[in-house]
């Protein structure tokens, strides 16, 4: 019979063990010896590895140092400075707490560590093998602290095993050190790799100053300010939707009191706030920074001190999603389209050929060319265009060609006056026409009567204020318009999507939407959704379910919400009962969820005809809305291509030699 007694374990083996639970791999002990040294009141921090950190890691700082005295204690296991009894745990105001770090590198790696404080005449330096002291000895160093790890895990090697390739350590360490500039814009960091400068942060305590050290000036401009205070959690920092969105969650930043952390309490919550504004299947990227009292989050759930719980979950994540949101929504005030203004003068040197174009030959350059004289007359596609004359007062003013590309478009047919709307089925006729059909009481003007304008006379108000034309569609599917010196492509169903569902949700807001089903339906449901259903009568009729109990666990269902439509009614009903049993209210996600699917079904389709009218008309009210400039599942409304682009692309531009 083999020998079951209990015996302690060898101290190596217990250093071993706390080691693998804090030191994983070379980027848990940078992240262990940096949080010490900002601990210690460090204004610059420099980390250098090689390798991946697994031959070498050492991290610098100018802090406080440690006292001769307790250098010895510094490398025993939970010892620190930082805490003296339990009731300390409830609000930890400092990055390290535990006193395990020094000691579970040690255990696993050989560790020289310097240090002065400020009034020592002299530093002093351990040397440290496998967590025993070997060496300890006085020397000449600046104040502060430095920390040397060589081959760490050399007396593991199941751990190193399982280490990664030196590409992939420092790729670990470089999103760590992205992570503790972001959240320490006072700090200066120097971060380097096998000899090279990676990171350096001027440690000015600008946010945006750490943003440009990490990201550049690019993603800095693209990038949403947020900064405000809800249910006592102040939050400050960046959001980037649209172009900026990621594949994964992995910019995601987050910091709470200056700590780096990761929750995906948070993540759910910027990721519904920026909700349309980011592609389905991507994410935004955020740099974030929470402040809240010290007590109100618990950072002791782990030794990696990654994950942080909050003592009311619910009302950060709604202070992170709306502040989030409401920062999007004031950029959205902006105007949808913001092209480069020129004064008269220097657009009328943009158009002069000799300025910008290089020489031509002096035979074609004498003779006048057509494509001005032509540019005042109207696209072969119907559309309105601008009162005003498309040429700038530079170029002389000539009759249109007598090519038929550049001849005004014929009258439009009398049945365009009142078109039945594209988006509109014979079975499926809303009440209220999104894009209504203009003049569709009135009879059509008779042509070539005196008074009768053009059908192209006029250009919308909002068209008109932002002097935009409009061109014509290109492959019935994107409209085209000329503003200032940018030529602005619109999706028509992104567009006509985008007005749907504001239309939807501001009707779902103003009162009871349901619709009447012409069989009610039975549904049987679970005693807690019975339970759901007594208590939330009023907010399931508010929100546009008709029910009434038929039995002991079936609800009649009569009428559901105008967004949802039968298919989806008795699935929807029983999701809404287990949200509300379970958190006792709903989440507006999944409403917007619906009403965009509906929104989507209706919108008028890529490659169908419109109206032109029609077309203006869309593009007049996305430019007077005050919406996001993306459809409801994320993609853009516009794209621009300016006139020096297209300049170009067609080597108009001379080349800077």
């Amino acid at each position: 019979m083999s020998d079951k007694r209990i015996l302690a374990l060898p101290p190596e083996v217990i250093g071993q063990i706390a080691a693998g639970e804090v030191v994983e791999r070379p980027a848990a002990a940078v992240k262990e010896l940096v949080e010490n040294a900002l601990d210690a009141g460090a204004t610059a921090v420099t980390v250098d590895i090689r390798e991946g950190g697994v031959s070498l890691l050492r991290v610098t700082d100018n802090g406080s140092g440690i006292d001769q005295r307790d250098v010895r204690m510094a490398f025993e296991r939970h010892a620190t400075s930082k805490l003296r009894t339990a009731q300390e745990l409830s609000g930890v105001a400092t990055l390290g707490f535990r006193g395990e770090a020094l000691a579970s590198i040690a255990a696993v790696s050989h560790v020289r560590l310097t240090t002065r404080t400020g009034d020592a005449e002299a530093g002093l330096a351990v040397q440290n093998d496998g967590g025993q002291i070997t060496d300890i000895r006085e020397a000449a160093c600046p104040r502060g602290t430095s920390v040397t790890v060589k081959d760490l895990f050399y007396n593991a090697p199941v751990r190193k095993k399982f280490l990664k390739k030196a590409s992939f350590e420092t790729a670990a360490v470089t999103e760590l050190m992205t992570r503790f500039i972001l959240s320490r814009p006072d700090i200066a960091f120097r971060y380097q790799a096998d000899g090279r400068n990676i990171f350096q942060s001027p440690g000015d305590g600008r946010e945006e100053s750490a943003v440009l050290a990490v990201f550049g000036l690019d993603v800095l401009r693209l990038m949403t300010r947020v900064k405000g205070t809800m249910n006592g959690v102040a939050v400050s920092g960046y959001v980037g939707v649209g172009d900026l969105s990621r594949s994964n969650r992995s910019q995601e930043y987050f910091f709470l009191n200056n700590r780096v952390m990761k929750s995906a309490l948070l993540d759910n919550a910027v990721e519904t706030a920026c909700h349309q504004r980011v592609m389905i299947g991507r994410f935004p990227m955020c740099v974030l920074h929470l402040t809240m009292p010290f007590e109100n989050a618990d950072v002791n759930v782990h030794p990696n001190k990654w994950e942080v719980r909050f003592q009311n979950e619910f009302a950060v994540r709604d202070a992170v999603e709306t502040l989030v949101r409401d920062a999007l929504e004031q950029t959205q005030k902006k105007d949808l389209l913001t092209p480069r203004m020129y004064d008269d003068e220097r657009l009328a040197q943009r158009r002069q050929p000799e300025a910008r174009v290089e020489a031509r030959p002096t035979a074609v350059s004498s003779a006048p060319s057509p494509m001005p004289a032509a540019a005042p007359a109207a696209s072969a596609v119907p559309g309105p265009v601008s009162k005003a004359p498309a040429v700038s007062p530079a170029v002389p003013e000539q009759k249109p060609s007598a090519s038929p590309v550049w001849q005004p478009a014929p009258a439009r047919p009398a049945a365009f006056h009142a078109p039945r709307p594209v988006w509109q089925t014979e079975e499926e006729k809303p009440a209220a026409s999104p894009i209504p059909a203009q003049g569709a009481d009135a009879a059509p003007p008779p042509q070539g009567t005196p008074g009768s304008q053009p059908v192209q006379e006029e250009i919308p108000h909002a068209l008109e204020k932002r002097k935009v034309r409009v061109i014509g569609v290109a492959f019935k599917t994107y409209i085209l318009m000329e503003c200032g010196e940018e030529l602005i492509l619109c999706d028509q169903h992104a567009a006509h999507e985008r007005l749907l569902y504001e239309r939807l949700l501001r009707e779902t807001k103003q009162g009871p939407a349901s619709q009447t089903l012409m069989i009610p339906r039975a549904v049987r449901v679970s005693h807690t959704q019975m339970a759901a259903y007594e208590d939330n009568r009023e907010l399931l009729e508010k929100i546009g379910f008709d029910l009434s109990p038929f039995g002991d666990d079936t609800l009649q269902l009569r009428g559901v919400p105008v967004v949802l439509g039968a298919p989806e009614a008795e699935g929807c009903l029983t999701d809404t009962l287990d949200e509300l049993y379970q958190y006792g209210r709903l989440d507006s996600y999944d409403k917007t969820l619906r009403i965009a699917s509906a929104a989507c079904r209706h919108a008028v389709k890529g490659g169908e005809d419109v109206p032109p009218e029609e077309l203006s008309w869309l593009v007049e009210q996305i430019l007077n809305g005050d919406m996001p400039p993306t459809c409801p599942h994320g993609r853009p409304l516009m794209v621009t291509l300016s006139h020096t682009e297209l300049d170009k692309r067609f080597r108009r531009i001379q080349q800077a030699k």
